[in-house]
């Protein structure tokens, strides 16, 4: 079975300990599309020894924020992580420039979709991938059987769509004068309600419903899936997680939820 990587929404994460495999950490600054941030001295003081631990460094890089950020990887690379998810590709220069031993994991959210590109970064140095959620289970099922990258797959929990550097909210309360200290707003589209959240980095736009994706989570032959706590209750994601993990259920009912892209086969017209 793939081991369970849980996505937190702060750094109390004892009551998952249980359950989880594994964890990933945006790390502050640097990463988006994350429901909570860590900077670097708190991931160094984290005390989860027996997990798999993987960092989000995934935004777009500055030129100007290089030179930290090479600093900022070579203490990662003391410490026990399993990898580093990128989507700007100044993190793969920088491990080689640097001479990391830290894999890296290819995640750039909406571009993940087929076996091809992920061989290519795979031939780069790049070990693992992180797959969109935009995919159906065939299409992930056909990246199992042609690529020897590792795979993390998303499985639960509410999905980022939209990602923007503006800051579509904070843009809208300025302009009506209006004060909000709401750390998830909602947006409302034919009779749908998103999360949307407006953070430092800009604003992401989540799913309006929760992924649930454990029935096929059972048949996955993967690495690792993904469970993104962003939204959902502690206690509510807890119980989520047992049933993860003892694997007793032939499926799951959660509220609000669906099985995303899961079985929607993408059509383009012209």
């Amino acid at each position: 079975m793939p081991k369970l990587l849980v996505i937190p929404s702060s750094i109390d994460i004892d009551e998952f300990n249980k359950y989880a495999d594994g964890y990933i950490f945006g790390l502050k600054d640097y990463s988006v599309n994350m429901p909570f941030y860590l900077s670097l001295e708190e991931i160094k003081g984290l005390d989860i020894k027996d997990k798999d631990l993987f960092i989000a460094i995934n935004k777009n890089i500055y030129t100007s924020e290089l030179e930290n950020l090479k600093k900022i990887l070579l203490e990662l690379d003391k410490l026990n992580i399993k990898g580093i998810l990128f989507a700007d590709t100044s993190l793969l220069v920088l491990k080689k420039e640097l001479n990391l031993k830290t894999d890296l994991v290819w995640s750039q959210e909406h571009l993940t979709t087929n076996y091809e590109t992920i061989n290519y970064w795979y031939e780069e140095g790049v070990r693992y991938t992180y797959i969109s959620s935009d995919i159906t289970l065939r299409e992930i099922k056909e990246i199992v059987d042609n690529t020897k990258s590792k795979l993390i797959v998303p499985i639960f929990g509410f999905i980022p769509i939209f990602t923007s550097k503006r800051h579509e909210v904070k843009n809208y309360l300025d302009h009506f004068n209006l004060n909000d200290e709401s750390k998830i707003n909602y947006i409302e589209k034919e009779e749908k309600i998103y999360p949307i959240v407006d953070d430092k980095e800009g604003t992401v736009v989540y799913s309006n419903s929760i992924l649930n994706g454990y029935k096929e989570y059972k048949e996955l032959d993967v690495d690792y899936v993904t469970l993104n706590t962003f939204n959902i209750k502690k206690e509510k994601f807890i119980e989520i997680l047992k049933v993860f993990k003892e694997n007793k259920l032939d499926d799951l009912e959660v509220e609000n939820s669906d099985k995303g892209f899961l079985y929607k086969n993408m059509i383009y017209k012209v």
